[in-house]
């Protein structure tokens, strides 16, 4: 019994000190999230911008029409004024790697 809890103890500290490293070379953060009005996406360099593919997805995959403004030179404000209140993806693609990563947001009345 001792070793499962151990074994189950080392396995939960293996995959969170992960997920902090993987959280430490992300190169943008997306802020408020639950949002009501907008999500901000503020990139580590203005460089990573011009690369970049966004798109938002409802929970079940349709995607939506999103209005994206440049608010400073390495952060990009999205609208959400249109969408209704709820569950959301958004999907950040790098068009040189095809590499893609999507984050969970939550829409607020």
């Amino acid at each position: 019994m001792k070793k499962i809890i151990l074994f189950l103890f080392f396995l939960s500290f293996s995959f969170s000190s992960y997920s902090q490293e993987k959280d430490r070379n992300k190169i943008y953060e997306l802020y408020p999230n639950p949002a009501i009005d907008h999500i901000n996406i503020k990139f580590k360099d203005i460089n990573f911008i011009n690369n970049q593919s966004i798109s938002v997805f409802s929970l079940i995959g349709n995607p939506l029409n999103i209005e994206t403004e440049m608010l400073e030179d390495n952060v990009i404000q999205i609208s959400l004024r249109e969408v209704n209140a709820g569950i959301y993806f958004l999907s950040i693609k790098n068009i040189i790697t095809n590499e893609r990563e999507i984050i969970k947001f939550l829409k607020d009345n």
